[in-house]
């Protein structure tokens, strides 16, 4: 399953379905480059969630 950029996530909830699609996910790992790929597409989704929470936080009220 092909799963949407973290890029185009506007929201922190989008973000949350993604990492719970990617968790549900069985993937397969059959080399160190596909586990390097898994981790980079799992820290996209943890940074960009961070950028999302950082903007609303720093919002005014």
């Amino acid at each position: 399953m092909k799963l949407k950029k973290a890029e185009t996530c506007e929201t922190v909830e989008e973000i949350y379905e993604l990492l719970k699609q990617l968790d549900k996910e069985k993937r397969l790992i059959r080399s160190p480059e596909e586990l390097i790929q898994v981790e980079q597409e799992i820290l996209s989704y943890t940074n960009r969630l961070a950028t999302l929470m950082l903007k609303k936080k720093s919002k005014p009220a």
